[in-house]
């Protein structure tokens, strides 16, 4: 059964089974209504638009019984229809043609601006996951050590006879003093096979050689982390850029 919408004076609840749930992301059944929409795992209706039948239209615009007595009792005083000629205008304006009609709705724009909102944040999300797996270095390959230059010190540069030089300030000059460092230590390549020892029902042993588990696992890890990246819209992806990888939580 899908989740419904009802609407009253302008005020939105959702109604799923006997469960009426309030339009308020304070709301646990509410958050769990939003993403079942976003994700398209349920369905959702409009609010049901109510046309009455001639008899409630009448009722609803019939004068109250007092104010009926009252123009009775005046016609009679001044030889006036002023009540007939009100009773005969509803009648005329809801004739017994008109029945009472249940249709339902459109959905309001709020429940798909919400799903979106809540599917772009989902999506930015599991791209920063995937992008941080896709940084990590393959397993099969290693990791080569990276080398920076940092700086060390300062040291006076020299002119030909080994003596201080000075700007045109009267300064020193100087210049740094630098050193290759390690920056990424290398890792190596784990073992690409592994053997494998395998008994038949008499407790015979096979031994056999496979792809090493760990490899196995970096590489689906790896192809499930892609394949979310490449399903990622342009415009999360740009707000990953533009948010350096930050995700409000």
């Amino acid at each position: 059964m899908p989740y419904k919408i009802n609407e009253f004076n302008g005020s939105y609840s959702i109604q799923l089974d006997n469960m009426s749930i309030p339009r308020s992301t304070g709301n646990s059944d509410y958050n769990r209504f939003i993403e079942a929409i976003a994700l398209g795992t349920d369905t959702v209706e409009g609010p049901d638009i109510v046309s009455e039948s001639y008899s409630s239209l009448r009722s609803s615009d019939y004068p109250s019984m007092q104010e009926q007595l009252d123009m009775q009792y005046w016609d009679a005083v001044n030889g006036t229809t002023t009540w007939k000629d009100r009773i005969d205008e509803i009648k005329a304006l809801y004739p017994k043609t008109i029945e009472r009609t249940v249709t339902v709705g459109d959905v309001p724009a709020w429940v798909q601006e919400e799903a979106d909102v809540f599917l772009a944040a989902k999506q930015l999300r599991e791209y920063a996951v995937a992008v941080e797996r896709l940084a990590q270095y393959v397993l099969a390959e290693g990791r080569a050590e990276v080398k920076e230059t940092i700086v060390i010190g300062t040291e006076a540069v020299l002119d030909e006879n080994d003596m201080p030089t000075y700007d045109e300030e009267g300064n020193d000059i100087t210049q740094d003093i630098t050193e290759e460092a390690v920056a990424v230590t290398a890792i190596d390549p784990v073992e690409a096979t592994v053997e494998q020892t395998t008994y038949d029902d008499e407790g015979v042993a096979t031994i056999t050689s496979i792809e090493n588990p760990l490899i196995t696992k970096d590489n689906e890890e790896r192809t499930e982390a892609q394949s979310i990246v490449d399903a990622t819209p342009q415009e999360v992806i740009d707000a990953y850029n533009a948010g350096n990888g930050y995700i409000a939580s």
